[in-house]
């Protein structure tokens, strides 16, 4: 009997067998990746996906259980907004709302930051204290600050009543609750902000400030040279992210004014909340729905820009 000699791989048969075994490889790691990440991308389409679809369709429909109507109307809920009165002011205010709110703590976090970190006695617990604003359910604060700007029974009126001899009631005129709703919602969140600043100013080198020090610098040079330059990614983070994060506030203008006085302070959230779950027209409160999300979007798109801009990392 004559053996079979077995010949010799050649360098093409080696380079497909590596192949195959590198996609075998690489196939099976892609399907243990689905498996993984399979939950969480259904969770995120039945959380997130599927509402906004819903919303979308409905936006579409006049759907009313009041009148019992359920028709697709196309775009004719989006115009009716331009004519509807409630929200044009709420569109107004959640811009003006958003921006002041956003400068204000802004600027109150970066000073309370700056007093935060300077050498007192009692410094510890100054800034123990500072979370707690923040840390009050902002249901509980809004109530609170309700009674205590109440015209009848708060202390506030009453205490400028006996100073000035005139009683402020703050949040019966209209500039005055819109004023009081931006005060109130930068107490709530300017503290939170002094807690990030104060992170960041305690990472800027010591080396820096003694060198502006030996060269003459005064305090307000210091500021502007070193401590806003080296904050200046840190504050584009946290402005746009306040921004987002209260374009949907809703809890403190339902606590503290509902909206009122008339519609002077209500926001899209909720005058989607109204339309939707009191009048019932989840049609007309879904389009008001699908503009809130635009209005996100722009300003994340706006964000990621300025992220870019000033190397913001992730």
């Amino acid at each position: 009997m004559f053996r079979r000699t077995m010949r010799p791989k050649t360098r093409k048969q080696k380079a497909r067998q590596t192949r195959l075994f590198l996609s075998h490889q690489t196939q099976w790691k892609y399907a243990t990746f689905l498996v993984l990440v399979a939950p969480a991308i259904f969770l995120r389409l039945l959380t997130a996906a599927y509402p906004i679809g819903t919303s979308l369709y409905l936006s579409f429909t006049n759907l009313n259980l009041i009148s019992g109507t359920n028709r697709f109307v196309g775009w004719r809920n989006y115009p009716l907004m331009l004519y509807n009165f409630g929200v044009q002011s709420a569109i107004s205010y959640t811009i003006i709302f958003v921006i002041a709110s956003t400068i204000l703590e802004l600027a109150f976090g970066l000073g309370i930051a700056l007093l935060l970190n300077a050498t007192f006695r009692g410094r510890q617990f100054a800034r123990m204290i500072n979370l707690i604003p923040w840390a009050i359910p902002t249901i509980v604060a809004a109530y609170a600050f309700r009674w205590l700007l109440d015209d009848q029974f708060g202390p506030l009126s009453h205490w400028a009543y006996l100073v000035s001899g005139e009683r402020v009631v703050p949040l019966i005129s209209p500039f005055g609750a819109r004023l009081s709703l931006i005060l109130v919602n930068v107490w709530k969140n300017a503290p939170f902000m002094a807690v990030v600043f104060l992170a960041a100013l305690q990472g800027v080198p010591e080396e820096l400030y003694e060198a502006a020090r030996v060269d003459g610098a005064t305090s307000w040079r210091r500021f502007r040279s070193i401590t806003l330059p080296m904050m200046r990614p840190l504050m584009v983070t946290m402005g746009v992210f306040f921004l987002v994060f209260q374009l949907a506030s809703f809890d403190l203008i339902y606590g503290l004014t509902s909206g009122g006085p008339g519609v002077a302070t209500s926001v899209l959230a909720l005058r989607i909340y109204q339309e939707g779950l009191l009048f019932f027209k989840f049609g007309f409160a879904s389009a008001i729905s699908m503009v809130l999300l635009v209005l996100v979007a722009v300003v994340g798109i706006i964000g990621l820009a300025l992220f870019r801009r000033f190397d913001v990392s992730a």
